[in-house]
């Protein structure tokens, strides 16, 4: 289902410039799908194969510090993405051998409000704005109007880590997050994870994982506080609280529940029969990551976040949580669940991803988008 490029010669003089989701993945690391230092299990294989699937078709494909520093020489036409990064686009916009093509929003507005109130300018920029939301699910948190075209949180695989979806020895739950918080609190859904793993922890049913959770929460968002300060101001607090324990009756049974980092979202997810999986706010359109690990694991997510999504994703691959009115009685219906019932739930879930409704959260999906930005805006042929 991918996009097909037929290339004219004039094309092998094309380039598109990706700038990553943070410096860090500059210098072409974006593209090696083993480089994410976050743990997330092939979390840049989208990039690598849009990478190689325009390589293909003879257009090269780099970051484009690359293209500012002269490590890599500038093509007829180059074609500029960022999936975020706002630095960079100020510079370049002034260049006139740089197509302004499109500005991907990648995080939600309740940890990044600034990014959103920055996109009014980025929107005067670039020819195309995409976001998994809506221009009137995020016109709160908008300076103005800005209308968004739509894009899925693209997957690395396309089917179930079958020797990890077999196992059939499994722990009740579990849930798998750093110990964060949102700049905002709109909608954010933060706290009602901690609530969850407060309820679950009472029974000493959830094992909690991720990093973070033997010190203070981080606050997420740029701010005009210097990175530096932030950080010391972080340790002093870590330090404080050796010697004066928190008491919040939420994060202690956090620290009760946590068993660690994870090396693989997969192999721990495999561990356990049903997962905490909450997105980080309630916002349309707004499914990430979180879901689509559950299903490749074999492990059956509660879900909470997207009101649509169901629109997505079909309601038999996961627990809607909203179909309860609390965790007693979310917990009573996974007691009451047959075995038969909970294999219901991961065999919908891989029907789903082996189906055509799966396809827009796919890398083919995800490179087939830059094929198209690249054919139009550099006259390559599709």
């Amino acid at each position: 289902m991918g996009v097909s490029v037929t290339t004219p010669a004039s094309a092998t003089g094309v380039k598109l410039f990706i700038d990553p989701l943070s410096h860090h993945f500059e210098r072409d690391r974006v593209f090696d799908s083993g480089s994410s230092p976050y743990g997330g299990d092939s979390i840049l294989e989208p990039y690598a194969h849009t990478r190689r699937v325009l390589a293909e078709q003879g257009i090269a494909v780099h970051t484009p510090d690359l293209l500012e520093s002269g490590a890599v020489a500038p093509g007829d036409v180059n074609v500029y993405v960022t999936m975020g990064i706002r630095d960079r686009y100020r510079r370049l916009r002034s260049r006139p051998d740089v197509v302004m093509s499109a500005f991907f929003v990648p995080e939600c507005p309740i940890a990044e409000p600034r990014l959103y109130r920055d996109l009014a300018d980025a929107a005067s920029c670039f020819k195309r704005m995409y976001s998994f939301s809506t221009g009137n699910a995020l016109r709160p948190f908008l300076t103005q109007p800005i209308e968004f075209e739509p894009f899925r949180f693209p997957q690395a695989f396309d089917h179930v880590h079958e020797s990890v979806w077999a196992q059939r020895e499994r722990a009740f739950m579990t849930i798998i997050n750093a110990n964060k918080l949102p700049r905002l609190s709109t909608n954010e859904l933060y706290s009602e994870r901690m609530r969850a793993v407060e309820f679950f922890a009472r029974y000493d049913e959830i094992d909690l994982y991720g990093i973070g959770w033997d010190g203070p929460p981080f606050r997420l968002g740029t701010t005009r506080v210097p990175a530096h300060a932030r950080r010391v101001a972080y340790l002093a607090e870590r330090r404080w609280r050796t010697l004066v324990p928190d008491r919040d009756p939420l994060r202690v049974a956090a620290r009760k529940a946590w068993r660690g980092a994870v090396a693989s979202k997969a192999a721990t997810l495999g561990g356990y029969t049903f997962a905490i999986c909450f997105e980080n706010m309630i916002l349309e359109g707004w499914i990430t990551e979180k879901v689509f690990d559950c299903f490749y694991a074999g492990t059956v997510p509660i879900y909470l976040g997207a009101p649509d999504v169901e629109q997505w994703i079909p309601r038999d691959c996961y627990v809607d949580m909203r179909d309860f009115a609390d965790y007693g009685e979310l917990r009573a219906y996974l007691h009451g669940l047959s075995p038969a019932a909970v294999d219901g739930y991961r065999e919908a879930a891989r029907a789903f991803l082996g189906s055509d409704a799966f396809y827009p959260f796919s890398k083919d999906a995800f490179a087939a988008r830059f094929a198209e930005i690249v054919a139009e805006d550099a006259g390559v042929r599709v």
